[in-house]
């Protein structure tokens, strides 16, 4: 059964993103990608992860992740973070929720863009948790999915400039960075999803052959 308070979270996250024009992405190349349906996705990452959780509050970790990317508009959105967690507190204060709730809250708010804090012994387990989830979001599947828009918007002119391009973004080699066992194991399937994918690719499109050398 769906949380009443979390949905009235959502629909108060989504009226101030489309107020101050952050639901859409400014990059004219990635149009398709909706801040507020990016807020969703990690929300449900976060109920994967913190299912058999039991020394966490969900409560906090799962008010945090609604109301993560609140203050995005379509400029300067390196300092999002901090936007966040003031549009989060100034509806906290609204709405007269707990000092503690609000706390908890506003502190992963503010320090969820630094994914350095995934490795500091000191991270809340709900803070590692909300930046989990939050990386989670648009790898695998569909970051070959993001690739291929993104190449469509640019107007690109080869299928091989589309397997490169794959192979640069979501394909590169890079370490995992999760933390937790649950969110090791899908970090890691969905890396093998996009490296069999470009594999697959590789092969159709005859990377390689010398009839491409003349």
């Amino acid at each position: 059964m769906i949380n009443e308070a979390y949905k009235n979270y959502l629909i108060y996250v989504r009226e101030y993103l489309t107020q101050h024009n952050g639901i859409n992405s400014p990059n004219p190349l990635h149009p398709f990608r909706s801040r507020f349906h990016h807020t969703i996705r990690v929300l449900h990452w976060c109920f994967r992860l913190s299912e058999e959780e039991t020394d966490i509050d969900k409560e906090a970790l799962y008010t945090a992740t609604i109301f993560h990317d609140i203050g995005y508009t379509d400029r300067n959105n390196e300092t999002h973070a901090k936007r966040s967690c003031q549009a989060f507190l100034e509806y906290a204060r609204t709405q007269h929720m707990a000092p503690e709730l609000v706390e908890k809250v506003a502190d992963m708010i503010a320090k969820h863009s630094d994914k350095g804090l995934l490795k500091e012994p000191d991270t809340s387990k709900e803070l590692i948790l909300l930046m989990e989830a939050d990386l989670l979001d648009e790898e695998g599947a569909m970051g070959i999915v993001w690739d291929c828009m993104t190449l469509g918007n640019a107007h690109t002119n080869s299928y091989g400039n589309a397997y490169y391009h794959i192979m640069e973004s979501s394909n590169k080699p890079e370490p995992n960075p999760m933390v937790t066992p649950k969110a090791i194991k899908y970090w890691e399937k969905k890396k093998q999803i996009a490296a069999e994918f470009a594999e697959e690719l590789k092969k159709d499109l005859m990377i390689g052959s010398e009839y491409f050398d003349f």
